[in-house]
């Protein structure tokens, strides 16, 4: 194409180009967008009519006749947006954003019902892009006064539009002493209880940018209440070495943070503090915590920093009943096979004879009578109560699990038999049929 382009006549090609563009609008806007000045408010006026076509037949639920999923293409109008930055027209593009946000919440439904909320989350979101390339001073103090103005629309609010935050956090990039004031004038129109720390967090940006490190981490100290905020000093506190204050910091999150279920990611960062400390007991005894809560995988962390100490043997026997105690069965019984305590093991799969399939091929070989017996009652059982034909292929899959741990002959026997009492049910008889 490249050199086609070089051998062709520039004037025919530019009759050619402004007769391909008459015909064509999108493409004539393109070479437009590309290559033209733009004239501020003549470019969003013309926008303004792109978007108005995109978001044609858009609305809320009561003129859509119902709530759903509404579909809209705005991707081209992003694309152009996108052009204007790279153009280095960062004021004429933040402008362009902010037209389609303010149509978007013209057309808004609820937040979590529609792709209305989706793209205007979007829209905010590359707004703050759009934020970050600003250096002129004009540009910032536009950006700046928009987004104050945006967060007191109206439009959407009913509906769940609540971004004033993300708003004012855009605004907060460009704070200085002259308009704090305004700033903080905006945050505390929104700053109610349960917001509180969404604000907390712009406040610290602004304290960051207009009063310096010391003053941003007496703000920090003082609102450790706020775990986003518990999250910053945690980093700061691991950036800068200082691993007692992170220790500290998580200690005190997780006796906020106690639940009956679960694991609490402050517990792991408090076993990574641990382990930046080189703390052997300490990280045996945080790993322990998140063993019991139900994370298996650090069973053989712990059992590898007590070895290091050399108190594994001492510890096992307790730990192995506080596992009993404290995790699911399931949880146990993987634990019992890979210490291969199969007595315990065998224990556990008669009293939860559901755990026969994971652990009867291990434990037939030693206990051939009791796993025979197990399997018999639990595939019964099952038959019983299958009443579809995925749950008749998983009770043959059953008792091929059956035939695979080493009784071929009882499963045979046990097809028989359940094809004669169950021959009312051919649904069943046909996958009991595909058993091999």
């Amino acid at each position: 194409m490249g050199k086609s382009l070089e051998n062709m006549n520039k004037e025919e090609l530019l009759d050619f180009l402004e007769e391909y563009a008459a015909n064509d609008a999108k493409f004539a806007n393109a070479v437009n967008v590309r290559f033209g000045k733009p004239e501020f408010e003549k470019e969003l006026n013309r926008l303004g009519k792109t978007i108005d076509d995109a978001l044609d037949g858009a609305s809320d639920y009561r003129r859509h006749g119902g709530w759903g999923y509404i579909s809209v293409d705005t991707g081209d109008i992003f694309a152009e947006i996108e052009q204007r930055v790279q153009q280095g027209h960062i004021r004429l593009a933040f402008a362009e954003a902010v037209l389609m946000y303010r149509k978007l919440l013209e057309v808004f439904e609820y937040q979590e019902e529609c792709e209305i909320a989706d793209e205007a989350e979007d829209c905010i979101d590359f707004m703050s892009e759009i934020a970050d390339k600003a250096v002129v001073s004009e540009d910032k103090e536009y950006i700046f006064n928009e987004c104050i103005a945006l967060s007191n629309l109206d439009e959407g609010k009913n509906c769940g539009a609540d971004y004033e935050g993300k708003l004012l956090k855009i605004a907060a990039k460009f704070v200085t002493p002259e308009n704090k004031a305004q700033l903080e004038k905006a945050i505390n129109l929104f700053d109610v209880e349960w917001r509180r720390e969404e604000f907390a967090l712009i406040r610290l940006e602004i304290i960051g940018k207009l009063e310096g490190e010391k003053s941003a981490a007496a703000f920090i100290a003082e609102n450790l209440r706020f775990p986003k905020i518990r999250e910053i000093a945690f980093e700061k506190a691991v950036t800068c070495g200082n691993f007692e204050e992170a220790e500290c910091l998580c200690v005190d999150a997780l006796s906020v943070d106690e639940r009956s279920f679960g694991i609490s990611h402050w517990l792991y960062k408090l076993y990574s503090v641990h382990e930046m400390m080189e703390n052997t007991e300490k990280m045996a005894e945080t790993a322990e915590k998140i063993l019991l809560r139900g994370d298996l995988k650090y069973y053989d962390v712990v059992k590898t920093l007590l070895e290091r100490q050399a108190v594994w043997n001492k510890s096992y026997p307790e730990l192995l009943r506080k596992c009993e105690s404290k995790l699911f069965y399931s949880g146990y019984a993987e634990i019992l096979a890979k210490e291969n305590e199969y007595d315990l093991l065998l224990e556990q799969v008669k009293k939860h004879p559901e755990l026969i399939y994971g652990y009867g091929k291990l434990l037939a070989k030693k206990y051939p009578a009791d796993i025979c017996s197990v399997f018999i009652g639990q595939i019964k059982k099952e038959a019983e109560s299958a009443n579809k034909r995925e749950s008749y292929n998983l009770v043959c899959s059953h008792i091929s699990c059956f035939a695979e741990s080493g009784y071929t002959e009882e499963a045979t026997d046990m097809t028989t038999r359940l094809k004669l009492e169950y021959k009312r049910k051919p649904a069943f008889v046909d996958e009991l049929n595909k058993v091999k």
